[in-house]
């Protein structure tokens, strides 16, 4: 669990097992920065990113949560079951892709429409759509 002073701040929490390595969060980071939300990444022991997305929401005073764990990037808000997170994808499908999902999560702060993340996986698919 995150520290008292570190819940207080209003940034997007970002729960992340500690066995992932700090480079692997990099585009996700920059995506939330590009959007203009402050973040805090939080390092637990929890592998499940279900769990890891849910419990950052519910903490969060922005009331979104980003879990990275055992491959994958689950972006939720604190009014959704923890089994059904807004977003969900695979950790490091593409760089751009990584950064779609960390705008989109800052995205969902501001309530303002999210950025398709078809383009930014169009290079590693070969398709647009």
């Amino acid at each position: 669990m995150a520290r008292p002073e570190v819940l207080a701040r209003a940034t997007v929490l970002v729960a992340v097992n500690e066995a992932v390595p700090e480079n692997h969060l990099l585009e996700l980071l920059l995506g939330l920065e590009e959007e203009g939300i402050p973040s805090t990444v939080v390092r637990q022991q929890a592998m499940d990113p279900l769990l890891l997305a849910h419990t950052a929401s519910l903490q969060s005073v922005l009331g979104v949560g980003v879990g990275v764990s055992l491959g994958y990037i689950v972006v939720t808000t604190e009014k959704l079951p923890e089994k059904r997170p807004y977003i969900a994808r695979h950790l490091g499908e593409s760089p751009a892709a990584d950064r779609v999902i960390g705008m989109n999560a800052a995205r969902l702060v501001k309530r303002v429409p999210l950025e398709p993340l078809a383009p930014a996986l169009a290079h590693v698919t070969g398709r647009t759509t």
